[in-house]
């Protein structure tokens, strides 16, 4: 993270890594979940058992979970003028 003081404000900018990496994570879990949603219709069309698929729901459920706890507990940091990572 990026950060830039100027006077009283802080601003927090992510890092082109940061950025990049963000990019590639999400790309990669909407991926996984275009897959997962053509494997489901297979599956579903070929009358195979839903086990796996529930079971990869649930994986996919737990990671977005996560990430949505991360993203708020960034935030939350964010607010209270605490910075991580690279600095400026």
């Amino acid at each position: 993270m990026i950060v830039r003081r100027q006077g009283d404000m802080t601003e927090f900018i992510p890092s082109p890594r940061e950025k990049r990496e963000g990019l590639i994570r999400d790309h990669a879990l909407e991926l996984l979940a275009n897959l997962d949603a053509r494997l489901r219709r297979i599956e579903k069309a070929l009358g195979l058992p839903q086990e796996g698929a529930r079971a990869f729901a649930d994986v996919m459920a737990r990671i977005r979970r996560e990430e949505q706890e991360t993203r708020l507990i960034n935030r939350k940091l964010m607010d209270a003028g605490i910075a991580h990572g690279e600095e400026v």
